[in-house]
């Protein structure tokens, strides 16, 4: 029997927990010195499926860039948008049940890309197996929180520390 795929969240954040300005923006993280990849390569490679929130799908495709997830299984939660476009098949379902029947199909891990929204109801139905946390030397006051009241109580142990430029990457993995 295959081993049940794990949902990964890789993201970077602020140290008061933020993962995007208002807007969306980034600059913040793109402007941290950072060391070598802060794990992204060894991620993609562990991955064969991504999924997102619309916002932040809509943000990678703002980008003057290729779509740089073409290689992989697209899925982008959204309530406005159905189908499918050239690179991802939108879902409108309900997250819990979508993401465990997908943990149980065939493959490699999972990425949770983001964004705020979408991961809080990964929080709410305790869907995240591994976070990787990319933390950056900064505090924003306000933003797109990655973390926002919800009464959610998950253990997770520390697997990994790393100082990568001044990105400190946190490894936790789900306590099962």
């Amino acid at each position: 029997m295959e081993r049940e795929r794990n949902v990964i969240l890789y993201i970077g954040t602020s140290i008061d927990g933020f993962i995007a300005n208002d807007d969306g923006t980034l600059e913040w993280l793109e402007t941290t010195e950072v060391e070598g990849d802060s794990g992204y390569n060894s991620l993609l490679n562990r991955i064969d499926t991504v999924v997102m929130g619309k916002g932040t799908y809509d943000t990678i495709r703002g980008f003057d860039i290729d779509y740089p997830y073409s290689d992989y299984k697209n899925y982008v939660f959204s309530k406005s948008v159905s189908d499918s476009d050239e690179y991802a098949s939108f879902i409108n379902k309900d997250v819990e049940a979508f993401i465990n029947n997908l943990k149980q199909q065939p493959g490699k891990d999972i990425w949770l890309i983001g964004g705020g929204k979408l991961a809080r109801e990964f929080f709410k139905g305790n869907l995240i197996d591994e976070f990787q946390l990319a933390i950056a030397p900064i505090i924003l006051g306000k933003g797109i929180s990655l973390y926002n009241g919800d009464d959610i109580t998950q253990k997770y142990s520390l697997m990994k520390t790393e100082k990568l430029g001044q990105l400190a990457v946190l490894h936790y993995k789900k306590i099962k």
